[in-house]
């Protein structure tokens, strides 16, 4: 039970730190958006679009594994939801911030 316990809680601790760091950078932000958004493709142009990534020279095996990894298994979608979800619940607590 304690290992389960301890590897819910590293996740969760890497979750929060993704979740932090696309919240601070534009850039990651769009990154999970772009992956979410191809994550949502049929699944040949998935395929085609990994094809391209492949060929385009810019990521290294592991990167692209990575990309991979977050496009099929839904991860993609997933960071992207609880990074809006996170951004919404911010720009609430600045709006009540404001008005009281």
């Amino acid at each position: 039970m304690e290992n389960t316990e301890t590897k819910t809680s590293v996740r969760n601790e890497r979750l929060a730190f993704i979740v932090e760091r696309c919240l601070e950078s534009q850039a990651a932000y769009k990154l999970f958006d772009m992956l979410a958004s191809i994550s949502d493709l049929e699944p040949d142009a998935k395929v085609e679009y990994m094809g391209l990534v492949r060929e385009s020279g810019a990521y290294s095996d592991e990167e692209i594994d990575a990309i991979e990894r977050l496009i099929s298994s839904g991860a993609a979608r997933y960071f992207k939801v609880v990074i809006d979800q996170v951004r919404e619940e911010q720009v609430q607590r600045e709006i009540e911030d404001m008005l009281v």
